[in-house]
C-alpha cells in the first residue's frame, strides 16, 4: 500500500492510507543501515496486516526536507508574526521567506492579531512584505481572514512557522477547531512566548484536504549553505531589478552602477528590507570565510 507519514513517536510511523485509515508502522532495518531516517510528509510504500501494524518497506523520492523542523514534502511556509504582542522579529521572517525560496517552497507572510492593531501598524507590514511574498492579514481571535487563510492554504502542505506567541497555535485551531492545540500564550515577566510545540508531526485538516505542520519558533535558515551570489534571487521584491547592474557579479552592495541600490533611491524596494538583505549578506559571507579559513 502507498500512503504519507504524519509522526514519528519513538520508532513507530503513523501512515495515513488513501481510504482515510492509519497505520502503525516501523521501518525495515535496512533503512537504519542506509542512514535513512522515514520522516513526516514522506510519500512511503507500507505492508500492514488486518490490525493496523505493519513495515515501511520504501520511502518515494523527496521534493524536499527541511532539516529543522525535520519533515519533507512541504509546499507552503506559511510565516506568522504579529501585528501586536510580541514585536515582529523582521529579520528571523527574511530568512524564513529566504529559507523557503531556497526550498522551492512557495512564502506566505500571515500576519496575525490584527484585531488589536492600529491601521498605520498593519500599512507598515504591508508595505515591508507586500512584494516580498503573498501577505494575508487575520485574527486568530475574531476569526477576520480566515476563510481566505484556509482557502489559500487548501490541498497544500502547510508549515507554520515564526516566532513564539506569534499565535500559530491559536490560528490553526481558529482554523480548523476539531484540532485543539495547546496555546502558550505571553510570558507576562518577559512579553516572550511560551513554547508549546513539541515535535513535528502533520495534522490532518478536514476532509483530508491538506495537512499543517505546527512547528517551534525557530529559524531553519542555514547560511552558510547560502552563496552570496545567490542571497538577492531569493529576494522577490529585489530579484527584478538585480540584472540591470553594470557588474554581473554584483551583490547589491557596495559595487558602483548598481541598479539594486537605484531602485532602492526611488522608493520602489523597501528601505528597511533592503538593510535587511545587507546584514543577511554580511552574516552569509562571514560565515563562509570562518568554514573555509
Amino acid at each position: 500500500m502507498e500512503g504519507k507519514i504524519l509522526k514519528g513517536v519513538s520508532g513507530f510511523y503513523y501512515v495515513l492510507e488513501s481510504s482515510g485509515r492509519i497505520y502503525e508502522c516501523k521501518a525495515r532495518g535496512r533503512f537504519r543501515n542506509d542512514g535513512v531516517t522515514p520522516l513526516p510528509g514522506d510519500n512511503v510504500v507500507f505492508s500492514a496486516d488486518s490490525g493496523g501494524n505493519g513495515y515501511i518497506e520504501e520511502i518515494q523520492a523527496r521534493r524536499n526536507e527541511l532539516k529543522r523542523p525535520r519533515v519533507a514534502n512541504v509546499d507552503v511556509i506559511a510565516i506568522v508574526a504579529s501585528a501586536g504582542k510580541p514585536k515582529i522579529d523582521f529579520m528571523l521572517c527574511d530568512k524564513l521567506i529566504v529559507a523557503a525560496m531556497k526550498e522551492d517552497i512557495e512564502p506566505i507572510m500571515i500576519i496575525n492579531k490584527c484585531d488589536s492593531a492600529d491601521e498605520p501598524g498593519k500599512e507598515k507590514l504591508l508595505l515591508e512584505y507586500g512584494k516580498a511574498c503573498d501577505t494575508i492579514c487575520v485574527s486568530a481571535a475574531t476569526k477576520e481572514g480566515i476563510d481566505v487563510l484556509k482557502n489559500r492554504l487548501k490541498g497544500k502542505c502547510t508549515c507554520f512557522a515564526g516566532q513564539s506567541a506569534a499565535g500559530k497555535s491559536s490560528l490553526l485551531n481558529a482554523m480548523f477547531s476539531e484540532l485543539s492545540l495547546e496555546t502558550g500564550g505571553m510570558s507576562k515577566k518577559t512579553d516572550r512566548g511560551k513554547h508549546t510545540t513539541r515535535h513535528a508531526e502533520l495534522l490532518l485538516l478536514e476532509d483530508f484536504s491538506g495537512t499543517a505542520v505546527d512547528t517551534p519558533g525557530f529559524s531553519f535558515l542555514e547560511p552558510e549553505k547560502i552563496l552570496p551570489q545567490e542571497l538577492a534571487g531569493y529576494y522577490k521584491d529585489i530579484e527584478p531589478y538585480s540584472h540591470e547592474c553594470r557588474f554581473s557579479t554584483c551583490l547589491h552592495s557596495n559595487e558602483p552602477d548598481c541598479s539594486v541600490k537605484e531602485a532602492v533611491g526611488k522608493g520602489l524596494i523597501n528601505k528597511n528590507r533592503y538593510s535587511r538583505y545587507l546584514e543577511l549578506l554580511k552574516e552569509i559571507q562571514e560565515k563562509r570565510q570562518r568554514q573555509y579559513d
